[in-house]
């Protein structure tokens, strides 16, 4: 059991760090943009550092793994943001794209 609880508390803090990387990374935007990608780091780079934990590598590699876990995980988020933003705009349109027809025609 304290093993468990030194690897939640080690991924923890891993990930509040790599949160406040991300507001390095990103200094400029709104505080709710900033909390929201501190969030996803966070969550993100905790789970897949304790699914790391199921590997059999090294420590530094769990770390790095679960730190580029976190960090991609706001690109992405970014990403699927747009998507659906677009989708949201104009629903027939944007399935017509997905489908391969061009509905401009």
């Amino acid at each position: 059991m304290e093993r468990i609880k030194e690897i939640f508390i080690s991924y923890g803090l891993w990930g509040a760090f790599l949160g406040l990387v991300t507001i390095v990374i990103k200094p400029f935007i709104s505080i709710r943009q900033t909390l929201r990608d501190m969030l996803i780091t966070f969550i993100v780079s905790m789970l897949a550092g304790l699914l790391a934990e199921y590997m059999d590598i090294s420590t530094p590699v769990k770390y790095g793994i679960s730190g580029v876990c976190g960090l991609f995980a706001v690109r992405l988020y970014m990403i699927t943001d747009a998507i659906l933003k677009t989708a949201q705009n104009d629903p027939f349109r944007f399935l017509n794209t997905l489908k391969g027809k061009d509905p401009r025609k």
